[in-house]
């Protein structure tokens, strides 16, 4: 049951940015009210009663409430409360405020530093993002497989394999995904684990370097695994694939890793299931800053939606947080922004991109203005903040790999 207090907080703060948006520029529509005349003087007050009077999200929500019969005697403790945030849904939800910001310079963010989570831990819980948990894999320290990360000559690349619905499917029926990933040659490691859930999935033990044995099942979402693939012939002719082998043997998915340098690998596995790739070359963390971002692509209308995410680093592990909203403007271009802070919400970077068909680039900008790295990835768009769904690397400029118009599909 959900606490009064909090629930009016809910409803009324959407006039307030918990993550310092820039204030966005009127919206296009006329609806003959004249503007509102604000006075420096005017009272905390008076300000929060215009911003309520004028606000059409403000009906939408008022609406959902009683939907639910919210008693009327809550209402009318909204002046003790109506300061407190939004627990449930992001001012980015508001098509209005995201068509108007999506025409200015960064989409309307500032460098400041944020809380964590951007003040917002209730939004990103109500995400769900898919929660991950270190592994310690006992090839780790295997002499082989240790020789392959110093040896010269051998490329080393981290990966992200993701399983399941991309995006979401509310109603999907379970699928059983229990087999084996298998390397063409080399070794892997596992650093991390993405979704599994104790009841159904788990790592088998290990018995071949490269070959990672696993249970798993998905109906809604998605599983996966995080790991470092060591190929010792990176020259060789045949390039170095990554197979997925259903327990039974029956069914295989063959994901070319040759084409990660571009971006990501996706295969259709059917029913609205992928097997989706991403990687990137290890390398020193001191010497290049690089790394993975995750998390969900809500799409509000089919031209306009926003997103909020993790961001990891090059092992998998959660460093910080990104939000941001993408749309088409009025010239026609798809655009997309956003904020990147680290897990105390330190300020680490705006993004600034475009995104088609799937598939998104974008440019990593400092405090200065400057330009720091490049991000890319892939996205699949859901109707609900839970259901769509975003993968992507990002690094400094002196590792950044170019990224491919589109995601790569063997």
């Amino acid at each position: 049951m959900i606490a009064q207090v909090p629930v009016l907080a809910a409803i009324f703060a959407a006039g307030t940015s918990r993550y310092r948006r820039i204030p966005a520029l009127p919206p296009r529509r006329n609806l003959d009210v004249p503007p509102r005349q604000r006075s420096r003087l005017a009272s905390p007050g008076y300000v929060l009663a215009s911003r309520l009077l004028l606000s059409p999200l403000i009906e939408r929500r008022l609406k959902k409430i009683m939907r639910t019969q919210l008693p009327l005697a809550l209402l009318l403790t909204v002046p003790t409360i109506a300061c407190t945030s939004d627990a449930t849904t992001p001012p980015d939800d508001d098509i209005d405020s995201i068509t108007s910001s999506i025409e200015r310079e960064n989409g309307g963010y500032d460098t400041a530093d944020e809380a964590p989570e951007f003040g917002d831990d209730a939004f990103f819980a109500a995400a769900d993002i898919e929660a991950d948990a270190a592994v310690s894999d006992a090839l780790a320290t295997d002499p082989v497989v240790t020789d392959l990360e110093t040896r010269d000559g051998v490329q080393a690349r981290n990966v992200i394999v993701l399983w399941g619905r991309m995006p979401a499917d509310p109603s999907g029926t379970a699928r059983d995904w229990s087999g084996s990933l298998k390397l063409s040659r080399g070794a892997m490691v596992v650093r991390r684990r993405i979704a599994f859930e104790q009841a159904t999935d788990r790592l088998l033990p290990r018995t071949s370097r490269d070959a990672i044995q696993f249970q798993s099942q998905t109906s809604v979402h998605a599983d996966g695994l995080a790991l470092t693939v060591l190929d010792p012939t990176p020259s060789d002719a045949n390039p170095l694939s990554l197979t997925y082998v259903s327990a039974d043997g029956a069914i295989t998915y063959t994901l070319n890793l040759a084409g990660l340098a571009a971006g990501p690998v996706a295969l259709d596995a059917g029913d609205g299931n992928q097997i989706v790739a991403i990687g990137h070359l290890r390398r020193d963390a001191n010497a290049c800053d690089h790394g993975f971002l995750r998390g969900r692509w809500h799409a509000i209308n089919p031209n306009a939606g926003h997103y909020a995410g993790l961001v990891l680093d090059s092992d998998g592990a959660p460093t910080g947080h990104i939000r941001g909203i993408y749309g088409k403007r009025r010239s026609g271009e798809a655009v997309f922004f956003g904020k990147f802070i680290n897990r105390e919400g330190q300020f680490r970077g705006l993004f600034r991109g475009t995104y088609e068909n799937g598939h998104f680039t974008a440019r990593w900008i400092d405090r200065s203005g400057g330009d720091h790295g490049a991000l890319g990835g892939m996205y699949r768009a859901g109707d609900t903040l839970r259901a769509g769904q975003f993968l992507g690397r990002w690094a400094e400029t002196s590792c950044a790999e170019a990224p491919r118009p589109e995601p790569t599909r063997p």
